[in-house]
């Protein structure tokens, strides 16, 4: 009798728990993919010290799908613990206003899942001590949101997205992305949006081919569209990249300002 009462006591907990537990509704879907869309929205990276990995990765034979999870919980993260996340481990971490874009969603129990590449190539080491390479490769995280509070319909959203906000800015456009980084990056106010009087874009270059301030070698791409907006041409290949405006032309190498050319 005694092992019936136990046996059926914990029936109504697993039943209480699997109530409490529910995904969320069609309509919290659709208006959350309002604000992150697969393939359609990009976030800056506002937590500095997120860890990542290659996207190929430890040891580079992946088709592209590795990455690094953490758990967000009651706003802290953590490394995942999940049956799927025995084998990972950090190849680097994100850096604050890293622009990563949104390659999945996923909906669990009062949870989202959101797998961001980020746009920016980190330098992955592999091979042997005589063989030994480093070069750069995307890299990917796979943030797990776990809600302190009910994510369940369409009212819960703007609630779900501000949890979000706290570790990841959305931006439905790359441009848009990149100017918010800069910005906080440079420790300044939220930017204008584009075209908007002051807003990146709007930097005014001076006759002679120098701007408000230097751009000098060794500066990131954000302190540079920080300085000069979004350039009229950008072309990269492999670890180098050129960015054109009207009156000079900005080179990187390895994510650094190699040189200036006027």
């Amino acid at each position: 009798m005694k092992a019936r009462l136990t046996l059926a006591a914990g029936l109504v907990v697993l039943g209480a728990v699997a109530l409490r537990a529910e995904k969320p509704a069609p309509d919290f879907r659709a208006d959350f993919e309002q604000t992150f869309r697969k393939g359609r929205t990009w976030a800056v990276v506002v937590q500095a010290g997120v860890p990542t990995t290659s996207i190929y990765g430890v040891k580079g034979d992946s088709k592209g799908t590795a990455h690094f999870s953490i758990d967000v919980v009651d706003g802290r993260w953590k490394a995942s613990e999940g049956i799927l996340d025995f084998d990972q481990t950090a190849a680097d971490a994100l850096n604050l206003g890293e622009v990563m874009e949104l390659d999945s969603i996923s909906y669990k129990d009062n949870r989202i899942d959101l797998r961001m590449v980020s746009v920016e190539a980190h330098k992955v080491t592999r091979g042997s001590w005589l063989l030994k390479q480093r070069k750069p490769e995307p890299v990917a995280t796979n943030f797990k949101f776990f809600f302190p509070f009910r994510a369940y319909s369409a009212a819960d959203v703007a609630r779900a997205v501000d949890y979000v906000g706290h570790y990841l800015r959305p931006f439905p456009t790359q441009d848009e992305a990149r100017v918010f980084a800069a910005r906080l990056v440079a420790g300044g106010p939220e930017p204008a949006r584009m075209g908007e009087s002051g807003g990146p874009g709007s930097h005014p270059v001076a006759s002679g081919g120098t701007s408000k301030k230097e751009i000098k070698a060794g500066m990131t791409p954000l302190e540079v569209l920080d300085i000069l907006g979004k350039p009229q041409k950008e072309v990269t290949f492999e670890n180098k990249s050129r960015w054109t405006y009207p009156d000079l032309t900005v080179v990187f190498e390895n994510g650094r300002v190699k040189e200036v050319r006027f």
